[in-house]
């Protein structure tokens, strides 16, 4: 999913409605899945207070789900933005519930989320 052209406030809301999605779709299935989100390129300054706590909500809903149902997240993202962000990076497994990474490009994530998609096959 390419949610690079969204704003910091509009982004989270579109990748925890296609996760949702995908983890229904999983369910449905009887299968895993994983993503590949390619997120705004710049650092954002502090999310609003409403918007962090909005977020904290999403991945508390989505973190079962993702758990059973997620084999990878790799997000794509800048070198500023990984470095700006680098604490968050290194929790992504536990805030998410599912193994994440971070790739400068959709290639590189691709391959990384195939790889996870055959290691649990």
């Amino acid at each position: 999913m390419d949610v690079s052209e969204l704003t910091g406030d509009e982004a989270p809301a579109a990748v925890a409605d296609a996760l949702g999605t995908a983890v229904e779709t999983a369910r449905a299935r009887g299968g895993g899945f994983a993503a590949v989100v390619r997120m705004p390129p710049t650092v954002r300054r502090g999310p609003r207070l409403s918007a962090a706590t909005e977020r904290v909500r999403l991945l508390r809903r989505l973190r079962p789900g993702l758990a059973v149902s997620c084999r990878g997240l790799a997000f794509v993202v800048s070198a500023e933005v990984r470095q700006a962000n680098a604490k968050a990076i290194r929790a992504g497994a536990k805030l998410w519930g599912c193994p994440t990474h971070t790739a400068e490009t959709v290639t590189a994530a691709r391959a990384w989320a195939q790889g996870r998609l055959e290691a649990t096959s």
